[in-house]
């Protein structure tokens, strides 16, 4: 009797297990299963109702589940980051349209301050030149002052050859002042004044010696071109 309770229990076991094997899409061989002891399994319980999707299948759908929200994600990037290449091509568009119209008006710019710059370089190279011609001519004129005034001081003076030639104090003879022209010698300019005294009605010619005591340190055969000399009325100087 006990034996044959064994043998019912153990086929059912077998039963059950063939029925899960069964049911499986992907059965996944395991290893038999103990027989219950008689003595503890009063009786057989029912087997569990299968699943409708096995394990392995739920991890395939769950994946193929992730893969197509990221596929989605992705795509959604992709057209964000189309727009975005849209737009930019557009500026860079835009700002090489800005960058040629600038630089039209920058070679026109430059154009136009090349003439300037070059027309305030001639105006400087004029000043330049003016201001060098000015200092040419003081220069000049310089030379012609202190020439003058070499000419003035290394004038001879009157010699004293013991004949009366002493010359007269200045300011204690009348006298008229002539301005040396060009051509003119003291011989001729006294034979002008002479002949002018005379005409005056005064008596007495003026010598050569007279007109050399009223000039202190001309002398008779040097005289200059502008020189002025003094010519004594007749009869103011012994």
């Amino acid at each position: 009797m006990r034996s044959d309770f064994s043998k019912t229990v153990l086929l059912t076991a077998l039963g059950l297990g063939m029925v899960n094997l069964l049911a499986q899409e992907t059965p996944k061989p395991k290893p038999p299963p103990t027989p219950a002891t008689p003595a503890t399994t009063p009786a057989a319980k029912p087997a569990p109702k299968p699943s409708g999707v096995a394990p392995q299948n739920r991890f395939v759908v769950e994946q193929v589940r992730r893969l197509r929200a990221d596929l989605e994600d992705l795509k959604n990037a992709y057209n964000l980051q189309l727009q975005r290449t849209t737009a930019l091509e557009l500026e860079m568009k835009n700002l090489r349209t800005a960058n040629t119209a600038l630089k039209r008006q920058l070679d026109l710019q430059f154009a136009s301050n090349k003439d300037v710059d070059e027309l305030a370089k001639r105006i400087t190279e004029l000043d330049r030149n003016r201001l060098n011609d000015r200092k040419v001519q003081s220069a000049q004129i310089e030379k012609i002052l202190n020439l003058l005034g070499k000419i003035k001081s290394a004038a001879p003076q009157g010699t004293r050859n013991g004949s009366g030639n002493d010359p007269a104090p200045v300011g204690r003879f009348k006298y008229r002042e002539h301005k040396v022209q060009a051509g003119e010698f003291l011989s001729t300019i006294l034979a002008a004044y002479n002949s002018a005294f005379k005409e005056e009605g005064l008596r007495g010619r003026v010598s050569q010696t007279q007109v050399l005591k009223a000039n202190p340190g001309v002398t008779a055969n040097k005289l200059f071109v502008g020189q002025t000399i003094r010519i004594p009325l007749p009869g103011e100087i012994k």
